[in-house]
């Protein structure tokens, strides 16, 4: 009959419960929801497909506080999912450009493409959709070509699951008082909230969930004797959906099971307290109500051992003072040792014999004896207890009784997920620094009393690359980073000059700290002989007003003017001959940061267009046709030729000549062909001329062509024909 009854108590509250959270839960409508408005002019509808879920946007977006939210259903985390963008018309969608940025809770395994059924489509996979906050796509978006920007668009996600907990008490009766321990076993992990606090059941029984190690436990003291059918409510981190119905629930039951309660021999007496915290030097008892009992005698010492026979280790007495009207003593409670529930059962005596039975925590004060620190990324834990503004960093206490301290942070934000392992010998925590943080050391605090451990806080020492230090050297001003391959002027040099961007140093929530630079400077001349060499070993960049931590990177040795190199050099940039090298090497000054700064070096060389000679070569075998003459010419002899003609070098590349000159000077025609017959004549030539470009040939054999006047014959002519070169 009990059974039955508890059956039926059970269904009633069950319907209770769906009651309430039908009630309570995110409204639902079937009406179909509208698109952010920045979508509406080329998209219809938004799908996420997982397993066998289809979900639309436009029939089960929920709405989360105002906010419409895509639900994204996930089991595991490394979850992967499509997502479908189904355009307005798939003519038009082919003309725009879309792309879904990259983002921390999830990964880009198929970029987003327009596939020929109609509708871009991607695949993602997510990172942790369990501790993730406030989760969202964005998509960049540019409609034309002819606008070179892309715009943003957000859509909110709506993480959901469908959690099972179950944990097996077995077929053993429990006691009155006795804790027992069961593993908690669930389908998603990580999706249970953990709070480690007691709760009761009905009045039958006290349980609480924790966490140890990477496993979580049910812990359960039963308080009443019976035959129960009990199932435990759990509240969940990421809650269950139904599409149909649009209910939302933050709880998931574990299913019903029997618990035989059975009375030990001795009568169980309870504390209202479950634990106590046992502090060294402290002579103080606790006031403390316990269940009454017709034999439990008032005004009387009691001893509290862990043994039922004599000679069991003192752990307490409690003095009783006073019955109350609901059936409680008050009593002081004197703990002089450590005891913990699952160390069994304590035993109330008189004198050596064992009167009651009863169970609590007697805990030792939270100490600690050790602090450790860890940044994604770095590895391992660290003893260095130093923190950056804005940064978020795991820190671990290390001691003993630390389950039971109320431990917090001067300053700082405490931002710990519920899967933090929290023991009686470790405190896991993840902490956020503000940005603008003003102390230089913040305490720990337990119970708002100073632990004697702080964390040092310590401006960013991060090297940032080089895209706020700009050079300047005659054609604007251009950003080092941006500096990939040698600067060739054909310009005099007036100065050269690095001026720097401070406000690009902190961006954002993005820290960089104080730059500490190193920049040398070299002059070569034009066979790359050491003309000059400066090195400034110290140049210190503070980032600009624009950062959150201005003014506390304020100090007299911040560098706040440009750098110029003129100032610095005895021989002055506009005096170095053509072909000059300038050589320079920016670098973060080693010693500094934590790990390797960055290294630039930028090369900038003296160019010229052109360059003028005179060259004195012997023309072989010319063919030349006077104006006027109607016959074919012939091949004359060796003449000599001294031409004053310009070269003309390629563009951006060290000294290179093209393969063609041009110039005008004199031709001694048949200068050395001593035939009686042969035609001699000077004349005044424009010449222009092919040339092989190999560097330092003193002979060569050009082609020539060009036109000239025959001074004694008084006619001009046209030439074309082999030389010889002699290059001085």
């Amino acid at each position: 009959m009990q059974f039955c009854s508890s059956m039926y108590i059970h269904q009633i509250k069950a319907i209770w419960v769906f009651t309430l959270l039908l009630i309570s839960s995110i409204s639902y409508t079937k009406a179909e929801n509208a698109l952010p408005v920045s979508l509406q002019t080329f998209l219809r509808d938004i799908e996420m497909r997982s397993d066998t879920f289809v979900i639309s946007w436009k029939k089960h977006a929920v709405d989360v506080r105002g906010t419409l939210q895509l639900p994204v259903y996930f089991k595991q985390e490394g979850q992967v999912a499509e997502l479908r963008l189904i355009p307005q018309s798939p003519s038009e969608a082919r003309t725009v450009m879309i792309q879904l940025a990259e983002h921390l809770d999830y990964d880009v395994i198929e970029e987003l493409m327009f596939v020929e059924g109609g509708y871009f489509r991607c695949k993602v996979r997510f990172k942790d959709p369990i501790s993730s906050d406030m989760m969202k796509f964005t998509l960049r978006i540019k409609e034309s070509e002819d606008n070179s920007d892309f715009r943003n668009v957000d859509i909110p996600l709506f993480p959901f699951t469908y959690t099972r907990a179950f944990f097996y008490v077995g077929e053993d009766d429990m006691y009155v008082g006795e804790e027992k321990r069961f593993e908690l076993l669930t389908n998603v992990k990580g999706n249970i909230r953990i709070d480690g606090e007691w709760k009761s059941h009905d009045g039958h029984l006290d349980y609480r969930v924790v966490m140890d190690g990477d496993k979580t436990y049910m812990m359960l003291v039963p308080s009443e004797v019976g035959g129960w059918n009990f199932s435990i409510q759990l509240p969940l981190k990421r809650p269950s959906w139904d599409p149909q119905t649009g209910l939302i629930s933050y709880v998931t039951y574990t299913p019903e099971q029997q618990l035989n309660i059975r009375n030990s021999r001795l009568t169980f007496l309870k504390f209202d307290q479950k634990e106590l915290i046992r502090k060294e030097g402290v002579k103080e008892g606790f006031e403390v109500q316990i269940d009454n009992h017709r034999n439990l005698a008032i005004n009387k010492t009691y001893r509290i051992e862990d043994r039922e026979e004599k000679g069991g280790a003192l752990i307490a007495e409690l003095f009783t003072v006073r019955r109350l009207s609901n059936d409680k003593v008050i009593g002081i409670l004197r703990p002089y040792d450590f005891h913990r529930f699952s160390d069994g059962y304590l035993f109330i005596k008189d004198g050596d014999q064992a009167v009651y039975l009863t169970n609590i925590n007697i805990l030792p004060e939270a100490k600690i004896s050790k602090v450790m620190t860890f940044r994604a990324g770095g590895g391992s834990w660290s003893p260095q207890v130093t923190v950056y503004p804005g940064e978020v960093i795991d820190v671990k206490l290390e001691g003993e009784g630390l389950e039971t301290g109320n431990f917090y942070f001067e300053d700082l934000e405490d931002v710990s997920p519920d899967t933090l392992t929290k023991n009686d010998r470790v405190a896991n925590f993840r902490i956020k620094v503000p940005l603008n943080i003003r102390k230089s050391s913040l305490m720990i605090y337990n119970d708002k009393k100073p632990t004697g451990f702080s964390l040092l806080v310590k401006e960013h020492l991060i090297p940032r690359e080089f895209d706020f230090v700009y050079l300047h050297y005659g054609d604007g001003e251009i950003a080092v980073n941006s500096i990939n391959t040698p600067i060739f002027y054909d310009h005099t040099i007036k100065n050269i000059v690095f001026s720097f961007d401070h406000d690009k140093i902190d961006q954002g929530t993005f820290l960089h700290g104080k730059q500490f630079l190193e920049l040398e400077v070299r002059f070569l001349g034009p066979k790359d002989e050491l003309l000059e060499m400066h090195t400034l070993d110290y140049i210190e960049i503070c980032p600009g007003e624009s950062s959150p931590r201005f003014t506390y990177y304020q100090s007299n040795s911040c560098n706040r003017s440009d750098i110029s190199i003129n100032e610095l050099f005895s021989r002055k940039t506009h005096d170095l001959p053509v072909w000059s090298k300038i050589e320079i090497t920016l670098r973060h000054k080693k010693g500094v940061y934590q790990k390797d700064g960055f290294s630039k070096k930028m090369q900038i060389l003296l160019q010229k267009r052109s360059t003028f000679d005179v060259d004195l070569s012997f023309p072989t075998g010319l063919l030349i046709r006077k104006v006027g003459d109607t016959n074919l010419p012939n091949f004359g002899g060796i003449s000599l030729a001294m031409i004053a003609q310009v070269s003309f070098y390629e563009k951006d590349k060290m000294r290179k000549l093209r393969p063609f000159k041009v110039g005008a000077g004199f031709l001694a025609q048949n200068a050395f062909n001593f035939n009686p017959e042969a035609e001699r004549d000077l004349a005044l030539v424009a010449i222009a001329s092919v040339y092989p470009t190999t560097r330092d040939r003193k002979l060569s054999f050009p082609i020539y062509a060009g036109f000239g006047f025959f001074m004694y014959e008084s006619r001009f002519f046209y030439l074309l024909g082999p030389g010889v070169r002699v290059n001085f």
